[in-house]
């Protein structure tokens, strides 16, 4: 089972000030002591400006959220996490750009699948509530290794003085979103893994391999920032290092670690995913001079136009730099140049057999063109075109074309998609005409995500004049929720 960490920026409108939403940031981490004793790490930022103060016994202003999450499974709660979250005292809050608050709570749970259910009460404005679901699974068995999640930071170095985000001896700042900005040099990571004294003995050399891969094609994007550690069985084994991230294009990336014994023989995998910008950087086509293409597949692409087509249909699988490419840049290269790009791109994702990959993916584009394509929009540039080819065959396709209260639409669901599971796409067709579908919503790591999704499918029956709610109203004939609904 999964361990995962959701994070969540939510803004609510008060009823009576519609004027102030508070705006929170949640997230939450499962992790083991060296006892292999489950805990979940709760973080709460609230945004400063967002929450209402008052004069305390010190005549200071404050600002108080009355924090609670209730950890349950089924109809009952397991555990409870229930405080007050303050503010720092001012003496005059006129003036605006008041800071964010935060705090960092544990909370003991035993192994196990889990609802959250968050609660957050702006205690000086009780209509300012915000509240969310969330799910998570604790798995430390005693009889297995096992692993936290990835934490990805913003910065790693000795601390001043202790604070909020000092851990492992660092000054580690989460980076809440796990998006690395333009002007963010290095990645810091961290990684528990527990019980490998218990299972294989102490003091065993261990070696940790960490690298960052590209979402889309799983290859290696920064070949000269491999990092190998040497590490020893232990109740605890932490992983933390950085990587070099400067010249790492924009894009969709996984950090990685992999835990090898001494036979080399792999113990454990994990990756989290992140994104980075970077928009300075391009692709740099003088690495492929190299490339040998005579006697290859692609010696014979010779009519440019064909080896152009042939490349654009890479969009689907290609990096957002690659993408950036096909799409501004292509047209000003020489046609020997695009064939050694073009081969090189097979060979690194089948080195025995290049063409044989190569042909698989064709007959994928074939396909695509055929089923979601037209004569306007080639099948692999249409959002369920793309999916398909960068995700493979869904597992499930419901479609829903003829909802009398909603656009036509389809979702598409994946049983395990990379290091997520229960994965959907929603695709839909607003113009209610022809078959290219858009991508509405989806649950997948890096792809569109609207919280707002069920009311635009249903805005031709229903228009949307709470600009914060999220449900529509029930309606005879349909069943969004229903077709959506969640299999753990």
């Amino acid at each position: 089972m999964r361990k995962f960490t959701t994070l969540l920026l939510v803004m609510l409108a008060a009823a009576t000030l519609p004027a102030q939403n508070m705006k929170a940031f949640i997230s939450h981490k499962a992790y083991c002591t060296d006892k292999m004793q489950p805990y979940i790490e709760f973080t709460f930022i609230i945004g400063g400006n967002s929450v209402r103060y008052a004069l305390n016994e010190h005549q200071k202003f404050e600002a108080d959220v009355d924090v609670r999450v209730d950890v349950a499974k089924g109809d009952s709660v397991v555990k409870t996490l229930h405080y007050i979250l303050s503010s720092e005292e001012f003496a005059d809050t006129t003036g605006g750009n008041l800071p964010d608050f935060a705090d960092i709570q544990n909370l003991p749970v035993p192994n196990g699948d889990f609802f959250l259910y968050f609660y957050l009460t702006d205690l000086h404005q009780d209509s300012m509530q915000l509240k969310y679901i969330d799910r998570i699974v604790l798995n430390f068995p005693d009889d297995k290794i096992s692993s936290s999640r990835i934490s990805l930071y913003e910065d790693m170095r000795a601390p001043e003085s202790p604070g909020l985000y000092t851990k492992y001896g660092f000054y580690l700042p989460p980076s809440y979103y796990n998006f690395i900005p333009e002007n963010q040099y290095i990645l810091p990571f961290a990684l528990e893994i527990y019980n490998t004294r218990n299972i294989l003995g102490a003091g065993v050399p261990l070696t940790a391999k960490c690298f960052v891969e590209h979402a889309e094609n799983k290859l290696v994007a920064l070949p000269n920032n491999i990092i190998t550690k040497n590490l020893a069985s232990d109740d605890v084994v932490l992983v933390i290092d950085q990587f070099n991230v400067f010249n790492l294009p924009s894009g969709n990336y996984n950090t990685v670690v992999e835990l090898y014994d001494a036979q080399d023989s792999l113990l454990l995998i994990n990756k989290v995913f992140f994104q980075k910008s970077n928009p300075s950087v391009q692709l740099d086509l003088t690495r492929y001079n190299d490339v040998v293409v005579e006697g290859s597949f692609v010696a014979s692409m010779s009519d440019r136009k064909v080896l152009v087509e042939n490349i654009r249909s890479l969009y689907p699988i290609a990096t957002n730099v690659e993408r950036e490419f096909f799409d501004n840049r292509m047209k000003d290269v020489e046609t020997d140049q695009l064939q050694r790009y073009f081969y090189a791109f097979w060979l690194a994702r089948n080195p025995n057999n290049p063409e044989s990959e190569w042909n698989k993916y064709a007959k994928m584009v074939s396909f695509v063109q055929e089923r979601f394509g037209s004569k306007q929009v080639k099948g692999y540039r249409t959002d369920r075109g793309r999916v398909y080819l960068q995700y493979g065959q869904p597992n499930e396709i419901l479609e829903i074309p003829s909802d009398p209260t909603t656009a036509p639409y389809e979702i598409w669901h994946y049983y395990y998609l990379d290091d997520q599971s229960n994965v959907k796409f929603v695709f839909y067709d607003p113009s209610l005409v022809g078959n290219d579908y858009e991508l509405l919503h989806s649950n997948k790591y890096g792809e569109t995500r609207d919280p707002n999704w069920k009311m635009k499918l249903v805005k031709k029956i229903q228009p949307q004049t709470d600009i914060y709610s999220t449900e529509p109203d029930e309606y005879y004939g349909g069943d969004i929720n229903g077709n959506w609904r969640y299999h753990y």
